[in-house]
């Protein structure tokens, strides 16, 4: 019964080590982005903040809609850091494209945010103004979103 007690010590000693050499992993990874992760959850934070007090009723399905989204940039993220070390790409290359990933999700977020804020205070007129600058005078200059926007109207 003693040895099987050890067993069972050294089994969950083991395991315990394997998840710190992967979080660790992960973590060296993340190491050189990690202020876009930082600012891409300090976002979400806000627009999961401003989603609620936009709604007249808490739903438990629109807050895990917004951390099953979270979840999935931050995981683009970690990929994209990922799959450009594996492929030996410099380090400012990898640090150039997840900026620009995070930069447009940025954008989403502050516009979501905004949209918020102005469903929740109409008569706020910098409030009124920012959201229409970001969501519609900004996707004038930004070429892809332009296109994204138009192709999204002929499917729809």
């Amino acid at each position: 019964m003693n040895i099987r007690m050890e067993f069972k010590e050294v089994l969950i000693g083991l395991f315990k080590w394997i998840w710190g050499m992967l979080f660790t992993f992960i973590f060296s990874l993340l190491n050189p982005v990690h202020d876009f992760v930082t600012a891409i959850i300090v976002l979400a934070s806000l627009n999961i903040l401003f989603g609620a007090i936009a709604d007249t009723r808490w739903s438990f399905k629109k807050a895990f809609k917004a951390f099953y989204y979270l979840g999935g940039y931050l995981l683009l993220l970690l990929l994209s850091v990922l799959v450009g070390r594996l492929m030996h790409l410099l380090e400012s290359d990898i640090i150039n494209f997840t900026s620009w990933i995070t930069w447009v999700m940025i954008w989403f977020y502050i516009v979501n945010i905004l949209r918020n804020w102005n469903i929740r205070q109409p008569d706020n007129r910098v409030i009124e103004f920012l959201y229409w600058v970001v969501s519609f005078k900004a996707v004038e200059e930004i070429k892809f979103l332009r296109e994204f926007n138009e192709k999204k109207k002929e499917n729809e």
